[in-house]
């Protein structure tokens, strides 16, 4: 029978919206990231600008590096080969600014409206789903197009027409994660720890309780958080004491290392899950910690494909190391990909057709195939990402 045994979840949605009026000014010139993308010479017809959104700074500034790395690295090979391909002309892809958000929502608006200032075809970004709520309203209501690489919180795409993602929603993570959690690992007493003052981690937290909900002889309780905790034994002592068999730990990288060690030091020995937000966690002294571990991402960089194995060749190539080389970076790069083929299939720089194209396009991303609903959610596959003595390692894919 199923019983579900408590649940406290607040969703806090951090909406810091700029006023006034957006206006744009010129076109590809201003401020740019002073490691903008390499200058690539060609014979181009003219220019087409775009902007970017990362933490830089901030809490999260390791997807920063990474996104903005590949964001720039997605840019150069797009004019390497020729540029973006407009009936018989060709156009050179530019980044107008690539602007810091500091993993803070009320400098994500600021940014946003840094980016806005300018004559750009789309804004990318940005990580977080606070700091992309924090502006979609206002790029939907100046008709700017959005793709968010890396924010899954389930509500951003349905904010308009002009807002997409390049990842995964929250609304499928939720349930793939419960799905996990009850056929791959059988458990049907499940605890879940998560933050409820993180618009992702609530909304995930929420989206596998509505799943398990529907499932039969599953009991599950919700044990909240913050996301400036770092002791957890009160959480985890009382998953112990109602025979968890699987802690599910749908919160961001920077708090799983201390998670882990405490839930392990405490005793419990059974599968940790968690979401795509794990991606980036450093496991240095943690290892043997880590083993039953596993986490939903949106690629697995070291898969033997040609895309990935490509991705990370020129990657390192041109920043000389894999610092930052992860998922997000990936996802940035993408997101690039994919908007320049939306173009040239919509024969066309303007947002208001480049979106309707973006509906109907199929895009190979490292991660597996893309497809669009009708919200401008990402349709893609799910991989599944273990550790085995501190090594990240493929697990598997839904």
């Amino acid at each position: 029978m199923r019983k579900r045994i408590g649940k406290t979840i607040a969703l806090l949605t951090t909406l810091t919206m700029a006023m006034g009026m957006l206006s744009g000014c010129g076109a590809s010139s201003g401020s740019k990231s002073s490691s903008g993308p390499a200058e690539v010479e060609g014979d181009f017809d003219g220019t087409v600008s775009i902007a970017g959104i990362a933490p830089l700074t901030g809490s999260f500034a390791s997807w920063g590096e990474g996104a903005e790395n590949g964001y720039n690295l997605a840019i150069k090979e797009v004019n390497e080969a020729g540029g973006v391909k407009i009936g018989d002309k060709s156009y050179k892809l530019e980044s107008a600014v690539f602007a810091d958000d500091k993993s803070d929502a009320t400098e994500a608006a600021s940014a946003y409206n840094n980016c806005a200032s300018y004559d750009v075809s789309a804004v990318i970004g940005s990580c977080s789903s606070s700091c992309t709520l924090s502006f979609v309203e206002e790029a939907q209501a100046s008709s700017m197009l959005v793709i968010t690489p890396y924010s899954t919180n389930a509500t951003i795409c349905k904010t308009g027409d002009y807002i997409f993602r390049e990842c995964f929603s929250d609304a499928n993570q939720g349930p793939t994660l419960a799905k996990m959690a009850t056929d791959e690992f059988k458990a049907t007493n499940i605890a879940i720890v998560a933050a409820e003052d993180s618009d992702y981690c609530a909304g995930l937290a929420e989206a596998m309780e509505g799943a398990l909900d529907s499932t039969d002889g599953v009991k599950y309780e919700h044990y909240g958080c913050v996301t400036t905790d770092t002791d957890y034994t009160a959480q985890i002592s009382k998953a112990i004491e109602q025979g968890a068999e699987v802690i599910i730990y749908p919160n961001n990288y920077d708090t799983v290392p201390n998670f882990v060690q405490q839930a392990r030091d405490a005793g419990f020995d059974g599968p940790i899950l968690g979401g795509d937000a794990w991606d980036g966690t450093d496991v240095t002294g943690y290892e043997d910690k880590f083993n039953n571990c596993y986490y939903l991402a949106h690629v697995d960089l070291s898969a033997d494909t040609d895309a990935v194995k490509s991705y990370v060749g020129a990657y390192k190539e041109e920043y000389g190391s894999d610092s930052g080389l992860n998922a997000v970076s990936s996802l940035y790069y993408d997101s690039i990909k994919m908007l320049v083929q939306a173009m040239e299939e919509a024969g066309s720089t303007d947002p208001s057709v480049i979106k309707d194209a973006l509906l109907k396009i199929t895009y190979e991303s490292m991660g597996g195939t893309i497809t669009y609903d009708e919200n401008g959610d990402a349709v893609k596959p799910f991989t599944i990402e273990t550790f085995e003595n501190g090594e990240l390692k493929y697990y598997g894919s839904f």
